[in-house]
This record gives C-alpha cells, structure tokens and sequence, in this order.
C-alpha cells in the first residue's frame, strides 16, 4: 500500500468509527510500512474493546497495552489535531494514554476556559469537524454551565456521539436538574454507549434519566450522594440500565441506596462494577454478598469504601458471581481479611488482584502469601502496605500457586520497617516465576547485592522493572544495564537512587534497545550526562 492507502482507509476509519475492519486493515498497512508497534497497537487495543474480564487473555491483553502506550510515547509522538471552538483531542496526557482503539480517546471543552452560551455554537461547529476528522465519538464537557449544555442539545452533530461526560459547574441544583431532563429527553443522544455524570443529581431527575431512550447504553456512571432507594430503584428499573456492562456507583452513598442496588432484580450483561466512597454498614455488605443482582460480574472495584468489621469477609463469602478481577484501594481492611479472601469461593477464578494501600496486618499478608488457592492468578499488586514482613515475603517466593503470575508490584514507600536488603537477597534468590513481565520494588530496601539477582537469566521476560528509591548503587545500576537478560526492558524506573554515574551506559542507544521509559529523577547526575541522556527518547525526570 501506498501513502495514498493509507489516508484512504484513515478515511474509510472516520466514516465507519464503531467498525474495526478498517482499523485492523491500516495495522496491516502500518506493519509493512516500519510501525509495527503502532499497528499491533490498534489490533491490541480492538481486542480489549471486544474483550470482558472473564476472557482468558484480558490479563494479557492489558499488560500489552501499557508496554505499547510506554514504547509510542517514546518513540512515536504524535501531534493532536486542533479543531477550535475550544474542543481539544485527549486530556493533558501522552496521545498514546488517552486513545482507544488505536485513535484518541475522547474530545473535550472545558467551561471554565470558554464560559458563556456564545461559546456553544463554536463547539458544536468544532465537534462537526472533528467527526469529519477522527473517528472519536466521545465529548467530555467539564465545568460547564446547565445553560451551555441545554444549547448544545440542539445541534443536530450530536448524533454522532456514543459516549458523553458531563461535569456542571457548581451552581444552583433546579437549573441542573432541568438540563439533566433535557439530556435525557434529547432524542439526538438515542445513540449514546456510555453516560457519565460527573455532577451529583437528586430523586427528582430519575423518572427523566429511566425514560431516556438509550437502547444501547452500556457504561452509566454517576455519584448517588443525593439519591433515596426509592430513586435509585426508578434508575434500576429502567431498560438502558437491565442492559448495562460497566456500571459506578460513587460519591459516598448511602447505606440504603447500596442496599437498594443488591435488590435490583439480575443485571444479566454487567461484567464490571466500581463501589466507591460508601460507609454502608456491615449488613450491607451481607445484603452485597446474598444478591443475586450481578451474576455475569467479573470484575470488581471498591475504592475508598470503609470495609472493615467484617465488611470484606462478606464481600468474600459472596456466591452470587464468580470475580476474575478485584481491586481493592484505600478501604483499610481488619485482621482476617486476606485468609477470608484466600478461602473466598471464586478466589481459584481470580486472575488479577489488587490490594493496595489497606494496612494489612502482618499475618494476612502472610496468609495470603501463601495461599494454594490462587491458582490461576496472573496480576498481584500489593503495593503500600507497609507491615509487608519477611514472612509474607518469604511466602510470595515459595508460593508454587503464583507460578503463572505476569505482573507482581511490591511497591512500598521510604520509612521504617521489618524488611532487609538481606530478605529481598533471599527473596530474589527463590523467586522463580518463567512468565514474569512486571515486577515493582519500588520503595523497598532492595540494596545492590540483591539487585544483582535480577541480572540472572531467570529474569530475562522482564518488560517492566520498578526500582525507585531502592537504595541501588552506580555500581548496581551499571551491571543492571549491561545484564544480556535485561536488554528486553521497556521501563526501567530509577528514580531517587542517589545516584552519579551509574546510568552512563544509557547514553548508547544498544543498551537496553527497547527502551520507551527510564525515570531518573531525584539523582544526582553530573550535567554533561544529563545533556548526553537528554537525547535518548523514553529517558525521563532529568
């Protein structure tokens, strides 16, 4: 194919944005055309648009997908069309970090920037072209004022939309309720996948969002601070939401509001929830563990949820669904949870955990450690706990049930604790996992003699090696970059080792030839390397 193709089947990419025919066809063009990596990128990210959590190679398909993000942000930057009228392709980050299925993400207008009703008739103008542009067909509108959107309801161009966000700048709750009945009675938005609502909304909008004529709406996110049972029980009952997929309930909601979730007659498509900010009560939690509202759900998030006094130990005595995906952040869990969770029913389906910053207790980290149960377990992040103590380390290392993990984050933070660069010696030492991909120490005492166990040939999978603030030597680091089995690394993160002059060798592009990340913040690298690893495209933080 020629140049020409390509920006035929760019074209054909725009004109047909929900079908991945073309986009596969121009991988293909960008394979035999010197940009592998961008063409296994796409096919990589339409797999995982296709894909749910309980498809055997999601795992596999998500650690793909932030190697190729890392190696194009490095070597691949791309230029973000500008469309005017304030719309802006992607957020603040990379391109790469905000795309789906190989192209950008979303299009987003901020208020704040371009306040005013006078404002609208330029976006819509803007968003007219973009569609004529790129195949992205969502709209992020932040700060936006309830009279801003009810004028942008009027535009015809909307139809082209299949996923919206909307955050309301604060202001009165009457005028943002009446634009969010507007939203729901637009019939221009009959195509929309995917409603955000970043603002809160009371009762008094729910009959309008259940009559939204949203037969193909698959993700619905929204925070129900301000919602009674009786309301979210009118959401529940309404057809778009017996279909979902992706659903987030957040904003601290109340207890009975999770209760009136549980007793939701079965969601038979939903695969993915996200529970954020609730302090419900343990009986919710029960109530959670005996629905049998969710029994296609796959993958779990609780984020900043209060889950002790037994909260967790019924979320794993749940038998309504079998997890293959839980992550658990800043929740803060009691003694015994982990051994609740190592003996939970659908623990020997999980196939990513995630456990992180929720003050485990020593012995069930432990316990965990060493569970036999986790058989099929790909994904483990443990990271910030900070009683992680030999003995869990120890069990981590001799566990023959963790045989198949690809990805394993260790992360601590600097401060005191029970771990020695003598534990992570033996550790290493023992470690003995063939498909290894990722693994994360980052803020753990790892020291020089231990981290000479990573140039071992055992480690040679490695993608992605975490090693901030590690207390590493030049002399550690320099044997770390000449290690044969390392020269696969695509991020290698070094940042605040106190070190000078051990990074030298990243100055020839043959050391580690795949590099797309090397964080070197917080040393102390005299300036002619700095100016020599300036050049070097992935090397970061100087």
């Amino acid at each position: 194919m020629t140049d020409t193709d390509a920006d035929a089947l760019l074209r054909a990419i725009v004109s047909n944005p929900d079908d991945d025919t073309a986009r596969l066809v121009y991988a293909d063009w960008l394979q035999e055309n010197g940009r592998p990596e961008q063409g296994e990128f796409i096919r990589t990210q339409c797999r995982l648009a296709a894909a749910t959590p309980e498809d055997p190679e999601y795992p596999e398909l998500l650690e793909r997908d932030e190697e190729l993000r890392l190696w194009l942000t490095a070597h691949a930057p791309e230029s973000r069309p500008e469309f005017g009228g304030g719309l802006a392709a992607g957020g603040d980050e990379s391109h790469w970090w905000v795309s789906h299925r190989g192209f950008s993400r979303f299009l987003s207008f901020d208020g704040d920037r371009h306040p005013g009703v006078r404002a609208v008739r330029p976006l819509a103008a803007a968003l007219a072209r973009a569609f004529e542009r790129v195949p992205t067909r969502w709209l992020v509108l932040t700060f936006v004022s309830p009279e801003q959107l009810l004028a942008l309801l009027k535009y015809p161009v909307l139809e082209g939309l299949r996923r919206l966000t909307i955050q309301f700048r604060p202001g009165a709750v009457e005028e943002t309720s009446d634009a969010v009945r507007a939203l729901a009675a637009c019939p221009r938005l009959r195509n929309l996948r995917g409603l955000f609502l970043a603002s809160r909304f009371e009762d008094a909008v729910c009959d309008a969002l259940a009559a939204a004529p949203w037969g193909g709406l698959e993700t619905f996110s929204g925070p129900c601070n301000d919602l009674s049972p009786a309301g979210f029980r009118v959401l529940g009952a309404a057809p778009w939401f017996r279909q979902l997929r992706v659903l987030s309930v957040g904003g601290q909601f109340p207890a009975d509001v999770f209760e009136a979730l549980c007793g939701l007659p079965p969601l038979p498509r939903l695969h993915t929830l996200t529970l954020a900010g609730s302090t419900a009560p343990p009986a919710a939690w029960e109530a959670f563990a005996r629905s049998r509202a969710f029994p296609a759900l796959a993958d779990l998030k609780c984020e900043y949820n209060m889950m002790t006094e037994g909260r967790f130990e019924a979320l794993a005595g749940a038998t309504g669904f079998a997890l293959r995906a839980l992550s658990v952040t800043a929740c803060g869990l009691s003694p015994g949870a982990a051994a609740a969770l190592a003996a939970a029913p659908w623990a020997p389906a999980l196939r990513v955990l995630k456990l992180t910053w929720t003050a485990l207790p020593p012995g069930d980290l432990k316990a965990l450690a060493v569970c036999r149960r986790l058989t099929a377990l790909q994904q483990l992040d443990l990271s910030h706990n900070s009683l992680f103590g030999p003995a869990a380390l120890a069990g981590l290392a001799a566990n023959p049930a963790l045989a198949g993990l690809r990805a394993l984050r260790l992360a601590g933070y600097r401060g005191p604790g029970t771990l020695t660069a003598g534990h992570f010696d033996r550790f290493l030492a023992k470690l003995n996992l063939p498909d290894l991909r990722h693994l994360d120490l980052s803020g753990q005492p790892v020291g020089p003699t231990a981290a000479r166990r990573l140039t071992g040939p055992k480690f040679a999978p490695l993608r992605r090696l975490g090693l901030r603030e590690c207390r590493l030597t030049d002399a550690a680091v320099a044997r770390l970059l000449a290690a044969p089995a390392l020269q696969n690394l695509i991020e290698l993160d070094l940042d605040d080792n106190r070190l000078k002059t051990g990074p030298a060798a990243l100055g020839d592009p043959g050391t580690l030839p795949n590099l797309a990340s090397c964080s070197l913040g917080s040393n102390k690298l005299p300036p002619a390397l700095v100016r020599k690893l300036r050049k070097r495209p992935g090397v970061i933080g100087l």
